[in-house]
């Protein structure tokens, strides 16, 4: 019998819909894996029995609501042109929403997308990434998964228009810098954040190899 042909992935550069399905970017953007979406369900429910993080406790969850409610309190205090709740990403059968779409006043303010889940997964990263260029007629420009906790491999897998945010750690895909303004303002005012810990993507990785 023939041997199987072994591939080695160095890196994962990133997430793209294909046909239905989902195309992993790998190997500095050299290698292209296409998967059917019933293919990708079921190893990202693999994944899920390898690689669980510990349930978050109350006082996570708890923060996770108060980051919600603060942002969409702040949106509309400050009078933001678009205050949208429970948004489509994407199709309206893609199975992903935003819990909030919000784009300040200011004429070159972005409009972004936020979604809160008591954990943020590989899979959600790719579903949510697969579905963004169509996310309200695509007119989200960025999207943020904060979770109560989230998976090391989806911090990692975060992008420039990607993000994840784990309130255990307070951990992210980006320095805080790089964060939304309307997201410090409410993580740094009654929530007391100081900082955010920047976990470097799949994505900044492959880049920072290719530039060196």
């Amino acid at each position: 019998m023939q041997s199987a042909r072994e591939v080695r992935i160095t890196s994962l550069d990133g997430f793209e819909a294909a046909d239905g399905g989902v195309r992993v970017l790998a190997n500095s953007g050299d290698l292209a894996l296409v998967f059917p979406r019933e293919v990708w369900e079921t190893l990202g429910e693999r994944a899920l029995l390898e690689e669980a993080p510990s349930e978050p406790d109350a006082g996570e969850l708890a923060e996770l609501e108060e980051i919600r409610r603060g942002l969409e309190e702040h949106a509309r205090s400050n009078r933001f042109e678009t205050v949208l709740v429970d948004e489509p990403c994407g199709g309206e059968n893609s199975g992903v929403h935003f819990d909030l779409v919000l784009r300040p006043a200011d004429p070159f303010a972005a409009t972004t997308g936020y979604a809160f889940l008591p954990v943020v997964r590989t899979e959600h990263v790719a579903r949510y990434g697969a579905n963004l260029d169509e996310a309200t007629a695509g007119a989200v420009e960025g999207a943020y998964l904060v979770g109560a906790v989230a998976e090391e491999a989806a911090l990692a897998a975060g992008g420039e228009e990607l993000k994840a945010l784990s309130v255990r750690g307070r951990r992210c895909s980006s320095s805080r810098f790089e964060l939304a303004p309307e997201l410090w303002r409410v993580l740094s005012g009654d929530l007391g954040w100081k900082n955010v810990e920047p976990v470097v993507s799949a994505t900044t990785n492959s880049t920072t190899k290719r530039n060196a």
